[in-house]
């Protein structure tokens, strides 16, 4: 049996899910645990690797997302689509100015905080995209 679009995100969503949580319990919280000396190295590369990762996946989420509504348009797909913008956005102004402080100016504790606090948004909202898409 083939799988629809519907699947697709679903699958899009999980493994979108997965990256959140890690990032938002592990990850992100243990930059404050490399030393300073090799914070740059250690930045530069996870944010080469990670950009692999959950740049397609963010790219097809949102493609998804936007396919889903266009043949379905109801309120779950609307709210879909619209969650995944925000996660944009949210990434857009919150996390990659962060990123990029972080990038310029090395290891900044208030900086690192900043991006445990605000990347809540994209995990709540990423977890709750994939609750509704299971829910559809």
């Amino acid at each position: 049996m083939p799988v629809n679009l519907d699947q697709w995100l679903d699958m899009v969503n999980f493994g979108l899910v997965v990256l959140i949580w890690l990032v938002q319990l592990i990850i992100y919280p243990s930059l404050t645990h490399v030393a300073e000396a090799a914070f740059g190295t250690w930045h530069r590369r996870y944010m080469l690797l990670i950009s692999i990762i959950v740049g397609p996946l963010m790219a097809a989420q949102l493609a998804l997302a936007a396919a889903v509504f266009l043949t379905a348009r109801d309120i779950p797909a609307l709210l879909i689509l619209g969650g995944v913008c925000i996660v944009w956005l949210s990434s857009l102004l919150l996390s990659v100015p962060c990123h990029r402080s972080l990038r310029r100016r090395g290891k900044d504790r208030a900086v690192i905080n900043r991006l445990v606090r605000t990347n809540w948004i994209r995990t709540v909202l990423w977890s709750g995209i994939f609750l509704l898409g299971l829910s559809r």
